[in-house]
């Protein structure tokens, strides 16, 4: 499994993010065929090779070479379902352009229809946005990371006048994400690549067990005294034949609770998108017979999962850690049976094959002939013994 990881301790904007991308390895003109799938003209996309601070970088350059349309968000997102993109560049893309005008629109006040972009809506946030999730797509990076967030401080000039940094908008994207405050006078981090950064990264430990394939630098426009201005993105890869990634792990016990209820709270944490919950029975204070309702879930969806336990039971408490997954690689096989095919899945640890069916498809054939469920299943490991 690819991980890449969002070293911003400089900042961050849309164009470095891109750049550092390209200094990875993706192929440019390849990207360039891709984005032509946007019914956007009236730019061209260069890149040079640059230095920040003696560190060798790439730039992205985008020039506008004809007059752009003011856009509104509608206009944007009809901009890129209407394209031949991918699905995954699709909604990461359309993600990243609501997260920008929830913000604008929160910053001044006014309804998310309202909001016209200025930097956003023009073309070149088009082509960072837009082309970061091509550039992504191409690496096949299954898993993003980033570390706290460099900005600086001082005053910006702005459509809207002098603006304090960092910017408001900013500010609104990067709320509960981790900062690291510079005492640099000027904007680095730009509302563009701090919602990049929120829309497809999460801000927690890395896994340990990665290698590291590549490291690009990305650098932005200007050229800062202090630090160098580049974003540092590290290309990963888990080591072993198992993929690892993180996840929360969301616990809670409950004594005092109708248990009728248990069956359609874990239904509801499983449909919310859980990767997995469940009840173990404990025996808690004052010899009192409990559960400890454990969901373990993607951090994106802390939020819903943890709105659900408080709104569903009876719970005033809960406990979340952080853990580490390691899944073994895994595929689908089929397995022919005197009852029929069964469906089962095949997984590889150290050099050891494991295969074991699938329960429903057990179940239906079962059903179908008639059979005791425990009969199917000995024909499904007769049958690979037999393969064998």
């Amino acid at each position: 499994m690819k991980v890449l990881y969002f070293d911003a301790y400089s900042g961050v904007a849309g164009d470095m993010i891109l750049a550092s991308l390209f200094d990875l390895g993706v192929d440019f003109k390849q990207w360039q065929q891709k984005l032509s799938g946007l019914s956007v003209g009236g730019y061209k996309v260069n890149i040079k090779n640059t230095k920040r601070h003696s560190i060798k970088a790439r730039q992205v350059i985008i020039k506008v070479t004809e007059k752009q349309p003011k856009r509104h968000l509608a206009d944007v997102q009809k901009i890129i379902t209407s394209s031949d993109l991918s699905d995954y560049v699709k909604e990461n893309a359309l993600n990243i352009f609501e997260i920008l005008a929830h913000a604008e629109a929160e910053v001044h006040g006014c309804g998310v229809e309202e909001v016209h972009f200025h930097e956003v809506g023009a073309v070149d946030a088009i082509v960072d946005i837009v082309g970061t999730c091509i550039a992504l797509e191409m690496l096949k990076v299954k898993r993003i990371y980033s570390s706290p967030v460099g900005v600086g401080k001082g005053l910006s000039k702005s459509a809207h006048g002098p603006m304090a940094l960092p910017p408001p908008a900013t500010l609104k994207i990067l709320e509960s994400c981790p900062l690291k405050f510079h005492d640099i006078e000027g904007e680095l981090a730009t509302p563009t690549g701090s919602a990049i950064i929120k829309a497809l990264a999460v801000f927690d430990t890395l896994p340990e067990a990665l290698s590291l394939s590549g490291t690009g630098y990305g650098a932005g426009s200007k050229k800062i005294a202090q630090i160098p201005n580049v974003l540092r993105s590290l290309l990963l890869q888990s080591v072993g034949k198992g993929e690892i990634d993180r996840a929360l792990l969301i616990e809670t016990n409950i004594d005092d609770m109708n248990p009728e209820m248990y069956p359609y709270v874990i239904e509801k944490l499983l449909g919310a998108g859980a990767m997995d919950a469940f009840l173990i029975p404990v025996i808690m204070k004052k010899g009192r017979p409990g559960l400890v309702l454990s969901v373990l879930c993607d951090p994106e969806e802390k939020e819903t999962i943890v709105d659900i336990i408080y709104s569903e039971t009876s719970t005033l408490g809960i406990r979340i850690s952080s853990v580490e997954r390691l899944k073994l690689a895994r595929k689908a096989i089929v397995v022919k049976t005197p009852f029929g095919d069964i469906k089962g899945k095949e997984a590889v640890w150290k050099g050891k094959i494991r295969r074991t069916p699938e329960f429903e498809s057990c179940k239906e054939i079962s059903e179908k002939a008639g059979v005791p469920l425990g009969e199917i299943y000995q024909a499904f490991f007769s049958s690979l013994s037999s393969d064998n």
